[in-house]
């Protein structure tokens, strides 16, 4: 036998043992049952159920709060080449979905209004996100990556990167229905690459508590910070409540979150990306206590 031969041998000897390394986190991790890929964005309804789009604009879906098993509704009434990014449930069957598409140098990105509609989920266009409010163009596959709801008003997170004072900021606009007024924020990012790729919040003493996601390969961290109601935009330095760099491996794609009654968060990955194979979809709880 030759030393090649050998060492071959030797390699495979070693390895019959060897399993694929296993998804681990701070608390459960759950594997999804869905043909729907590239899951960007998480919400609960007021059942407990969790609900995300598939980037690619042509399914949503529904996971069991329980049983975790999932089912598909198709999209009715969404444009071509229009990537759902992120989803945030109203009242009822109602939700609001933000997107982005691959065009570069855009100025705006649709926001949609989602109802369930028995099989299948229509969508409408009921206004835009405007970059100009920040001095901004979109680049390609970029733009509204993170959408939540409280108390009437929206919150939506951007995938856009400004550099003013020295550092990188995030574009987050705040829209109230009731005066129909739009807010153009910023808010500190806390790394070198990492951007803003989802969002959820509550009220907190008259303001509006967000916990958000900024990742970037090698980076994956939950932020928190606070937005107050008004007419002023504002500079908002958030706080890294947790980076889960440091207790989730392998390190995955994070691109929906959903912020739970108890402190604790529910963050979906997108499987969908280029180069390698493709994982399935799946839900990371990270607990209370591993959140500042």
């Amino acid at each position: 036998m030759s030393v090649r031969a050998a060492v071959a041998v030797a390699l495979l000897i070693a390895c019959a043992g060897c399993t694929k390394k296993e998804p681990r986190g701070p608390g459960r991790v759950v594997t999804l049952d869905t043909d729907v890929a590239g899951l960007s964005g998480l919400t609960l309804d007021e059942h407990g159920a969790f609900w995300a789009p598939g980037e690619d604009g042509d399914a949503v879906v529904r996971i069991d709060p329980e049983t975790f098993g999932v089912t598909r509704y198709a999209v009715a009434g969404g444009s071509p080449n229009t990537d759902l990014e992120a989803m945030a449930w109203v009242d009822g069957t109602r939700f609001m979905l933000g997107t982005e598409t691959q065009e570069s140098g855009r100025l705006r990105d649709v926001v949609l209004d989602g109802r369930l509609d028995a099989d299948r989920f229509a969508v409408t266009p009921v206004g835009h996100l405007d970059y100009a409010r920040w001095h901004l163009a979109a680049p390609d596959n970029r733009g509204i990556e993170g959408i939540c709801h409280v108390d009437g008003v929206l919150v939506l997170a951007t995938e856009l990167v400004e550099r003013q004072r020295g550092r990188r900021w995030a574009p987050v606009g705040m829209f109230d229905p009731k005066t129909q007024t739009w807010t153009a924020h910023r808010v500190g990012l806390t790394s070198k690459t990492g951007k803003l790729a989802a969002i959820d919040c509550r009220t907190a003493g008259g303001m509006i508590e967000v916990l958000a996601v900024e990742r970037h390969y090698g980076v994956s961290r939950l932020l928190r910070f606070k937005i107050a109601q008004g007419p002023e935009g504002q500079w908002i330095e958030p706080t890294v409540a947790a980076d889960l760099s440091e207790s989730v491996s392998p390190l995955p794609n994070f691109e929906g979150l959903a912020w739970m009654k108890d402190g604790s968060a529910a963050l979906v990955t997108d499987n969908k990306h280029r180069g390698g194979p493709r994982e399935p979809s799946r839900l990371y709880f990270i607990p209370a206590s591993a959140i500042r």
